[in-house]
């Protein structure tokens, strides 16, 4: 091959040479980089000839016969790289693809490169499935992934109101009582019941008594701020974890949410139910630094707007 390159081949060693380029299977065009960079073909094998579907008779094919992203991919890898990766696209829709690398036969002639076109379609498509697969594996990674989180939102959610239950409330109130002392700021704790539930569940039926309590739970949600957690302690029980806050602040939180609920309406057989809460509230450090002791102030604070009449908000 070099000595083609040079012009020494006797007429039988050209001879072989000829037929032995011919002859590979992989597209090899033996090309020259001029002074201005353009590059000119000087040879081109049988199959880089059937390639491009369109013979290349001439012994210094022409350029502008072959595709001009070729053309710029072999600019592109005599300047900035070692290989360079092509697409040939079919009338189809097929797509073959190729990695185009130049070798340099003969240091002496630096202008003469050898380009060979090797077909890497059964890799690509290799990796292109393999790349597929990863794909469909991650999305079924991420829908269990989401499933997981689904199904541990739901243990911790109350299915009726969407609330917090109490499997959540220890961790939570760990955590935010926490926060409270490392930054020396108070916590509110508001423990808040339907009045009368029994007895309206005992006039109207279980479902009515639902209905009120998802009605309670929305007036909750819709007045309170965000950094405010709520949940669902028991039957007709609320509890509201209030972060930052101090007394008075959480005792109007508190009446805004009884007036709101007062203000409400629900029918069931025909007429009109009234609707009240009583709520009763303790704060950290006042009341407790516990978990325990907090929610025991509230409740007994709950038990004290009970006794005073009920519809009101009390605090030791």
């Amino acid at each position: 091959m070099y000595s083609v390159i040079k012009g020494h081949l006797t007429p039988h060693s050209y001879a072989g040479w000829t037929d032995l380029f011919q002859a590979l299977s992989m597209p090899i065009v033996l090309l020259q980089r001029q002074r201005n960079n353009k590059i000119k073909l000087l040879r081109c094998n049988t199959a880089f000839q059937q390639l491009f579907r369109s013979p290349l008779r001439s012994r210094a094919p022409s350029l502008n016969k072959l595709p001009a992203d070729f053309v710029n991919q072999v600019q592109l890898l005599g300047q900035s790289a070692p290989a360079q990766f092509w697409c040939l696209t079919s009338v189809q829709g097929d797509c073959r693809h190729f990695r185009i690398q130049l070798e340099q036969p003969d240091p002496s002639l630096p202008s003469c490169q050898l380009l060979f076109l090797q077909d890497i379609s059964e890799q690509q498509h290799a990796l292109q499935l393999l790349s597929q697969q990863n794909d469909e594996l991650q999305k079924r990674l991420n829908d269990i992934e989401l499933l997981k989180n689904r199904i541990s939102e739901q243990a911790i959610r109350d299915p009726l109101t969407n609330l917090f239950n109490r499997r959540f409330l220890n961790e939570f109130m760990e955590r935010e009582l926490a926060l409270a002392r490392r930054n020396q700021k108070p916590l509110a704790v508001v423990m808040l019941d339907l009045d009368h539930f029994k007895q309206l569940n005992d006039q109207f039926g279980h479902q009515t008594g639902d209905k009120v309590i998802e009605l309670v739970a929305k007036h909750l949600l819709r007045q309170s701020r965000k950094t405010d957690i709520l949940f669902r302690y028991g039957g007709e029980e609320f509890l509201i974890i209030l972060p930052n806050t101090s007394a008075a602040q959480a005792k109007h939180l508190a009446e805004n949410w009884r007036v709101h609920v007062e203000q409400s309406e629900i029918f069931a057989k025909h007429q009109s139910i009234a609707i009240t809460v009583s709520a009763g509230i303790a704060v950290y450090p006042e009341h407790g630094s516990t978990a325990f002791n907090l929610i025991q102030a509230a409740d007994e604070a709950l038990y004290q707007a009970k006794a005073a009449g009920r519809n009101q908000i009390a605090m030791n």
